[in-house]
């Protein structure tokens, strides 16, 4: 079976490289580079990444609904099935139809649940114990379609979003080629989503990383987890940002954003209910540090809060 392959971000390029180990897609489409960091420099998506590694031909596009020359070259060009992984872009028609078995998603929720951009950051923030990798073809809508398979997957209380993200991009990967590789795709048999259970998983935005001590220890520890990687958590610290990198939940309690205490030199500020240990910490400026060698540099003492 013939493969291509459209995906832009971290999850899509871990799926890619899964997925070339045992079929080498015929092309890769990804998002075009975009100009980031202090430079301003031009920066590759990882998809490209990982295709120029693998010397895989690939395309650019900032919009390929809209990108007729690419259309036109998908069309000319077109494998037996089209996989959209972490790509960005809603895939409409012509480009639904043009492979002869469609466009097969890798999406890291258990659908209907968690359709959208981020269900992994908001499996974790909600507290879930369990999610599951899908499989389905994609339609019209988002993330709407049948689902050929679904591999249910455990959330470990230390697990964070690159540790799920690892999971379910190996996870999704071999669920898939088994398909690819070893069942004639006439016989693939896809299922239509149960209307009920249906949820979103939006886009992360910046603002959902201040920490709100009026919450939980666990509420916190969550979300530290979850946006670990982007867009990150934080609080202030005499009206600086101090990025909180590592935190474990504590079983201590006192008015919440209070520093309570120091374990190992580590400082424990009260939540709502529980506390939390601070255990890697970026100063708004500085590099990351543990919360100990900040703490002892800070000026702050024990009663002081944190906001």
């Amino acid at each position: 079976m013939k493969v291509g392959f459209c995906g832009s971000g971290l999850f899509a390029a871990i799926c890619l490289e899964h997925i070339s180990c045992q079929i080498r897609p015929e092309w890769v489409i990804t998002n075009t580079p975009q100009r980031a960091g202090r430079g301003l420099a031009l920066r590759s998506t990882p998809v490209q990444q990982v295709a120029e590694k693998l010397e895989l031909p690939f395309k650019t596009t900032t919009k390929i609904s809209s990108d007729l020359d690419l259309l036109e070259w998908i069309k000319e060009n077109c494998p037996d099935i089209i996989l959209v992984i972490d790509f960005g872009h809603l895939i409409k028609e012509p480009m639904l139809t043009m492979p002869r078995y469609g466009c097969i998603n890798i999406h890291p929720s258990k659908l209907p649940a968690y359709r959208g951009s981020s269900p992994m950051q908001r499996a974790i923030i909600d507290g879930l114990k369990n999610t599951a990798v899908t499989i389905f073809k994609l339609d019209s809508g988002m993330d709407t379609g049948p689902i050929l398979t679904q591999k249910n997957i455990v959330i470990g209380d230390k697990d964070d979003f690159d540790s799920l993200m690892q999971t379910c991009a190996s996870v999704g990967s071999e669920a898939l080629l088994k398909y690819i590789c070893e069942m004639d795709a006439k016989d693939w048999v896809f299922t239509k989503q149960p209307s009920e259970g249906v949820s979103l998983a939006p886009k992360i935005e910046k603002s959902e990383g201040k920490l709100d001590w009026q919450k939980t220890s666990f509420e916190l520890y969550n979300r530290i987890r979850a946006l670990k990687q982007s867009p990150g958590t934080f609080c202030t610290v005499f009206g600086k940002r101090l990025r909180i990198r590592q935190a474990e939940p504590i079983d201590k309690t006192g008015e919440a954003s209070t520093i309570l205490s120091l374990e190992s030199g580590m400082p424990i500020v009260a939540c709502l209910e529980g506390a939390l240990k601070l255990i890697l910490v970026q100063q708004e400026g500085k590099k990351e540090q543990s919360a100990d060698d900040w703490f002892r540099g800070s000026r702050l003492q024990i009663g002081d809060k944190l906001t």
